[in-house]
């Protein structure tokens, strides 16, 4: 066998197992998305903060759950009412409060049932992410450059 023939060989047999790991990936990843909008909320939705930091809108019938910093990366999480059915409506929702308090929307991406994604820009730049959090409940993910 040549040389030329033995490359594709180990190309395509490099292709195939990335593709493979990847796909095995997304099954347990989206499994543990799913699961969690089944797990009980007891003890989940517990905080002492009442405002999102940075002059964050928080949603109507949201509540912080916590606010982390770390350097110039503020990460804080909050808590809605919804299930999986829910997410990408609720991320639109969010999106449309940030628009109201002046951020943009630079970028989206969502899979439908596990989680919606966007990147924002304005006063700050960030993430937002929507995902299950439990029964009821969906959990925000506001990541935010300072």
């Amino acid at each position: 066998m040549d040389v030329k023939a033995k490359t594709a060989i180990a190309v395509v047999s490099a292709v195939m197992l990335g593709g493979a790991g990847f796909v095995v990936f997304e099954k347990f990843e989206r499994a543990g998305i799913a699961e969690a909008a089944t797990v009980d909320c007891e003890g989940r939705t517990t905080s002492t903060a009442s405002a999102l930091p940075l002059d964050l809108p928080l949603s109507e019938g949201a509540q912080v759950l916590r606010v982390d910093t770390q350097g110039a990366t503020t990460v804080a999480f909050a808590s809605l009412p919804g299930g999986r059915d829910d997410i990408v409506a609720r991320r639109d929702a969010v999106l449309r409060d940030l628009q109201a308090a002046g951020y943009r929307v630079t970028g989206s991406d969502q899979e439908p049932g596990f989680e919606a994604e966007a990147q924002i820009a304005g006063p700050h730049e960030g993430t937002v992410r929507v995902k299950p959090l439990c029964t009821g409940l969906l959990e925000v993910r506001y990541k935010i450059e300072q």
